[in-house]
């Protein structure tokens, strides 16, 4: 678990990250995203960790619906009742039960590399296949501060997903980012482990062109710090560029 700053950490799922953002002056905070089924106790555990209860969750934010980012949300929310919310253009993305992911048949092709081998092993063993559906208790926008532990402001950034979006914190004289999927800095299926900026291979995109797109309007966004939604905290300096041959 990287604490990035106090009171904010990034924290490795089995496979994916979540966020957990405290509020300086109480016990409650904000969750992003909550990482696949499987990661369930894992995600109750940082929050115990670091000493916060899951009861004292005020809200839980959403980058994008994919199951590896709601699947630990679904019993969260059933079992602490705190509200789900997302972008306004990925309810049905959370709903299900389709929805814009990768599929067996853009999968099947890529079996031969031993990586996504590897990856999908890693994705079944965290349940991925597991019926998820969340039906958000509020939707959120472009541009829009929401009123919660961190007051972040939400950008849109399509193409991953149609509703993917990041959210920008100024915390400690710092622009930190939690990107979701739409900058990441590792991932099982890419060849270079090394930390850096760029996108997921194209079977994870519903529009590679357009989530190529996003990924230079989040860097226009010049954070200090990125929070991906795979791989570690990048720190970044004058001379870090996006990775966009990904």
């Amino acid at each position: 678990m990287d604490q990035v700053v106090e009171g904010m950490w990034l924290v490795p799922g089995g496979s994916s990250n979540w966020v957990i953002v405290k509020d300086p002056g109480s016990s409650s905070f904000t969750l992003i995203d909550g990482g696949y089924p499987a990661d369930y106790g894992r995600l109750l555990g940082s929050m115990r960790q670091i000493g916060l209860r899951p009861q004292d969750c005020r809200v839980a934010l959403v980058t994008h619906g994919h199951v590896d980012h709601i699947g630990g949300l679904q019993k969260f929310a059933t079992e602490f009742g705190g509200p789900v919310l997302c972008h306004a253009d990925e309810v049905r993305n959370l709903v299900g039960p389709q929805r814009e992911q990768v599929t067996i048949g853009r999968i099947v092709p890529r079996l031969w590399r031993g990586r996504v081998r590897s990856w999908l092993r890693t994705a079944l063993s965290l349940k991925a296949l597991e019926p998820v559906s969340i039906t958000p208790a509020g939707v959120f926008h472009d541009g829009e501060t929401l009123h919660v532990p961190g007051s972040p402001t939400v950008f849109h950034f399509p193409g991953h997903t149609s509703g993917a979006s990041a959210f920008l914190f100024d915390t400690a004289g710092q622009r930190l980012l939690v990107s979701g999927d739409i900058a990441i800095t590792a991932h099982e299926t890419l060849p270079d482990q090394t930390p850096r900026l760029r996108i997921l291979p194209s079977m994870f995109h519903r529009d590679r062109t357009q989530a190529q797109a996003s990924l230079d309007q989040l860097m226009a966004l010049q954070p200090d710090v990125v929070l991906p939604g795979h791989g570690p905290t990048l720190r970044l300096t004058g001379s870090d560029v996006a990775d966009r041959r990904a």
